[in-house]
């Protein structure tokens, strides 16, 4: 079972400020790791498989599979720490938000308010917040 792992960050905004938001992030034991890995690389495997009955396509199909499986396995693998969300309240409108976050983005990012629309920087440094 994946652990969770929560962390302090500031969300900043350009004109109003910082305010204090929480990164939550899944994490994955090595065995963990491992069972992910196996499992991209089996689907992509069978995707090749699949894609040998394809006329004209299979040609282009097969090796893109072939060669994708381990490079997703090894990047699934090395991923030990999983970004899923920040949580806080926005500098510049004050309400609360929630920033879903992809497997490969990283601290420092920008993204935006989801209500107010302004542009938010997350960063780890939480001695911006006043």
């Amino acid at each position: 079972m994946p652990g969770g792992k929560t962390e302090s960050i500031a969300i900043k905004s350009d004109d109003k400020g910082a305010c204090a938001g929480v990164l939550e992030s899944t994490v994955y034991s090595a065995g963990e790791r491992t069972g992910r890995a196996l499992k991209v690389l089996l689907v992509a495997w069978l995707l090749a498989a699949v894609a040998v009955f394809i006329p004209i396509a299979h040609f282009f199909l097969v090796p893109i599979f072939v060669i994708a499986g381990p490079v997703m396995a090894l990047s699934r693998y090395r991923a030990e720490v999983v970004p899923e969300k920040v949580t806080g309240s926005c500098p510049a409108c004050g309400e609360s938000i929630t920033i879903d976050l992809d497997p490969a983005d990283k601290l420092p990012k920008w993204s935006y308010c989801p209500n107010c629309n302004k542009s938010l920087h997350l960063v780890y440094d939480t001695a911006l917040i006043k």
